[in-house]
């Protein structure tokens, strides 16, 4: 697998986001509002930016979190 970075995830997110306005996927509210920011969010950050992927959370290389997964417990 090559580098996890915004390219890749922007890439992803993407096309989920537009598959669920599309009414092709139909996840929680909670989901959608998660796909919708984190596109947002990604959209203004360097697409070779490097994201690690830890507890449910995408962070930064600087270990800033960029999103959480809206998991419930």
């Amino acid at each position: 697998m090559g580098k996890l970075d915004v390219a890749h995830f922007i890439g992803i997110y993407q096309i989920r986001k537009k598959m669920q306005e599309d009414g092709v996927t139909n996840p929680s509210d909670a989901v959608k509002q998660f796909t919708r920011d984190f596109v947002d969010t990604l959209s203004k950050m360097p697409l070779d930016e490097e994201i690690k992927i830890l507890n449910h959370s995408f962070l930064d290389l600087k270990g800033n979190v960029i999103a959480r997964l809206p998991i419930k417990k």
